[in-house]
């Protein structure tokens, strides 16, 4: 069986070496010419690759996995009309994306003075990665605030607020799908008549999809407000990024929020289990075999420490967002200012979750292990 897939998904040729012959190619280089040379059969691909007929037409591929949460960059309509079976894995990135959204807001807090529990945090969608970080904010104490009518509608639960009063909220974290059709609509959920209606101080950032914003409307609101801060970690056009947004980012990051070792490998498992199934084999690659040790699996901490201090510090011991933003601050010397986006993301360092971190205090301070671990720590 012919197997192409994305060469950023990790250890891609470890698992599927006993389903078939694996061949890898750069995402965004895939081109219907290559998965008919290669006779492809199965295609695992990454979020850069649009999946449609222009790529799938006239080819022997049956199977299209994704390695990502989302999966708008796939034409689900011709897949099913093809007849061509489809896997993604939802989930499995969403610890990472949450752990991203926390650091940011610590480095944040740290840079303007300020305490997250004195903030109102909006979450606009609550499903993987949103109800991760409405977890993570629960456990340090930070008031949150839910919009997410698709959700409420299906649950029926109450708690949920609207539109007018998420935006409302100190700060505004973004977790939708993009969809263009549909009662609920993301694209553009934020354009100029709802980025008005912004706080003039807000802290507004962008973990889903880069068109989720009208970028235009959000380049004009941080020219005429200058109170108003942004975390990017996705553009409308990448890799060809908007050089001036950048520049006005706090913190701006080349889509990597969800690019944990442990999610990515997660990824990868989930669609060799996809095609296990597919093909009727059972699975028998063993991913925790491939996990490399974590550059930090351990830290202590004395009475002395304050408690937002050690969860600052456990916190940045495992991901730092200001390393990935000086990183892409490069971008702005590049000569090729698009290779060097991907470069980033193709190069990425191992960067592990804040499971493989074990905390150890001193004392009791209960409430602080609590967060800890409400955070994702383990605790000693």
């Amino acid at each position: 069986m012919k197997i192409l897939a994305d060469e950023n998904i990790p250890y891609v040729r470890a698992a599927f070496a006993n389903i078939g012959d694996v061949q890898t190619v750069s995402g965004r280089q895939l081109t219907r010419t290559i998965v008919e040379t290669e006779e492809a059969e199965i295609l695992l691909v990454r979020s850069v690759t649009p999946v449609n007929a222009n790529l799938l037409a006239g080819t022997k591929v049956r199977f299209v996995g994704t390695a990502t949460i989302g999966y708008d960059h796939l034409d689900l309509d011709y897949l099913q009309q093809q007849g061509i079976a489809f896997a993604s894995a939802p989930g499995s990135n969403a610890t990472a994306a949450a752990e991203y959204v926390i650091s940011a807001l610590l480095i944040m807090a740290e840079r303007e003075g300020f305490s997250l529990s004195e903030k109102t945090v909006g979450i606009v969608g609550c499903g993987n990665v949103g109800a991760r970080v409405l977890g993570k904010l629960t456990a340090l104490g930070v008031d949150c605030l839910v919009y997410d009518p698709p959700l409420q509608e299906q649950t029926g639960e109450r708690g949920f607020v609207d539109l007018d009063t998420v935006l409302a909220a100190d700060i505004l974290t973004l977790h939708v799908p993009l969809v263009t059709t549909g009662r609920y609509p993301t694209y553009h959920l934020l354009q100029a008549d709802t980025l008005a209606k912004l706080r003039e101080d807000v802290l507004l950032i962008n973990t889903s999809r880069g068109d989720v914003i009208d970028e235009k409307a959000l380049l004009d609101s941080l020219a005429s407000r200058h109170g108003m801060r942004v975390v990017l970690d996705v553009w409308r056009n990448e890799p060809r990024i908007h050089p001036w947004l950048l520049q006005r980012a706090s913190l701006g990051t080349p889509h990597i929020a969800g690019y944990s070792l442990d999610g990515k490998v997660r990824g990868t498992e989930m669609l060799y289990e996809a095609v296990c199934r597919y093909i009727g084999c059972p699975p028998t690659w063993e991913v925790q075999a491939c996990l490399p040790p974590p550059p930090v699996s351990r830290l202590s901490f004395s009475d002395a420490v304050a408690d937002t201090g050690v969860v600052a510090a456990a916190v940045w011991a495992c991901y730092d967002v200001r390393r990935d933003d000086v990183a892409l601050r490069g971008l702005g010397k590049a000569e090729n200012p698009g290779l060097f986006f991907d470069g980033l993301r193709k190069n990425y360092p191992v960067r592990r979750e804040f499971g493989c971190l074990e905390v150890e205090l001193s004392g009791v301070r209960m409430e602080l292990r609590e967060r800890l671990r409400g955070v994702g720590f383990r605790v000693g």
